[in-house]
């Protein structure tokens, strides 16, 4: 029985504070979406796909044991496409106000398991930047490759190309979780308010929880109670009088 009237309670306060609920809620919708419509700068990406695939003179053909090897090599080239002995001639080429790291964080290397192509993801606020950097920094590593570990064995299968559609900020995404933030604040709120208020609400408080004797209790008048004049005896026997003439 206690925990149906504690959970009683519970939506008793929900119920009685819904409208600050709701206003919080609507408060952190609106700033959601200011956020995300006004203040978070559109991001874009472009990806460009490379192989690794170590070219052979044998008869046999390309062996297993050289798939594993280039599926291995994968792993070194993310580390050489990151650093500044590629990206140092990128942005010399691009004229790009940017640091090697800078340069570096705008790249994100995609592979697969057990797959010798690997792709190379730019994201930037332009999807034609985005698109310009990728194209560079393939090509810069295909031609680099060689001089730093005396091998020749990348090919670039697939061009970056611009893409309209902007990966963050996610807007519908963003305002969900604004109004979702702004209820569970207003619950909180709600439930905070209502347990700091020390005030004696029903007369189970006063026998139950103080433990005194209930002498009586004082109605709250309504809002037409309060608005109704109460007419005195002798205005009752002027009307009688009046409506008997």
């Amino acid at each position: 029985m206690e925990e149906e009237i504690s959970l009683a309670e519970l939506f008793a306060i929900l119920k009685k504070r819904k409208i600050m609920i709701l206003s919080v809620g609507l408060v952190m919708l609106i700033l959601a979406a200011g956020f995300t419509f006004f203040i978070a700068t559109p991001q874009y990406s472009s990806t460009a796909q490379l192989l690794v695939n170590r070219k052979t003179e044998s008869t046999e053909g390309i062996q297993l044991t050289d798939i594993n090897t280039n599926v291995q090599m994968i792993n070194t080239y993310k580390d050489i496409i990151k650093g500044p002995v590629i990206l140092k001639p990128v942005i010399d080429k691009l004229e790009m106000d940017l640091t090697t790291a800078q340069l570096s964080e705008k790249i994100e290397i995609l592979t697969q398991d057990n797959s010798q192509v690997f792709s190379l993801k730019v994201t930037d606020e332009s999807p034609f930047e985005a698109a310009k950097i990728a194209n560079e920094v393939t090509t810069t590593f295909q031609n680099e490759i060689g001089n730093i570990m005396n091998v020749e064995n990348v090919t670039i299968i697939s061009e970056a190309t611009p893409s309209n559609n902007q990966i963050s900020p996610n807007n519908p995404l963003n305002l969900v979780i604004g109004l979702l933030v702004g209820l569970m604040l207003g619950v909180g709120a709600a439930f905070l308010l209502e347990f700091m208020d020390k005030s004696v609400r029903d007369e189970r408080f006063i026998t139950e929880e103080i433990g005194w004797t209930n002498l009586g209790s004082v109605s709250e008048m309504t809002r037409d109670e309060l608005t109704t004049k109460v007419s005195s005896p002798q205005q009752n026997i002027k009307r009688r009088a009046q409506s008997r003439v």
